[in-house]
């Protein structure tokens, strides 16, 4: 590689796509994904009185799996990554300001 920038070659170009980085929007299955886990997320948010949102970075998928096991029947696990859940929150102010969910969200760290 180096010889070929040396003699006054140019290294190969690459294209986006080769690094899984694309300049194109979300298809629409993708799309519909994310629209229904918002849809979802506000459903919890609107028609339950309380949330407990907890942050599950280096918690080993077995003991998850347990905890979901457990609360099976009792509460709803849902699990998301923080933008999406943090989208969701804003959008669900928009919809349903008096639900609280600005605050909700002004509490999710990282």
């Amino acid at each position: 590689f180096w010889l070929k920038v040396l003699a006054g070659l140019a290294p190969p170009q690459r294209d986006c796509d080769s690094f899984g980085i694309s300049g194109k929007m979300p298809n629409a299955e993708k799309l519909a994904k994310k629209s229904a886990y918002f849809n979802k997320l506000i459903d919890l948010c609107v028609n339950h009185g309380n949330a407990l949102i907890v942050n599950v970075d280096h918690v080993a998928s077995k003991q998850m799996q347990d905890i979901r096991l457990e609360l099976r029947g009792k509460a709803t696990v849902l699990m998301g990554k923080n933008t999406m859940i943090r989208k969701a929150l804003e959008i669900g102010h928009e919809k349903h300001p008096e639900a609280g969910m600005d605050r909700l969200r002004a509490s999710i760290q990282g």
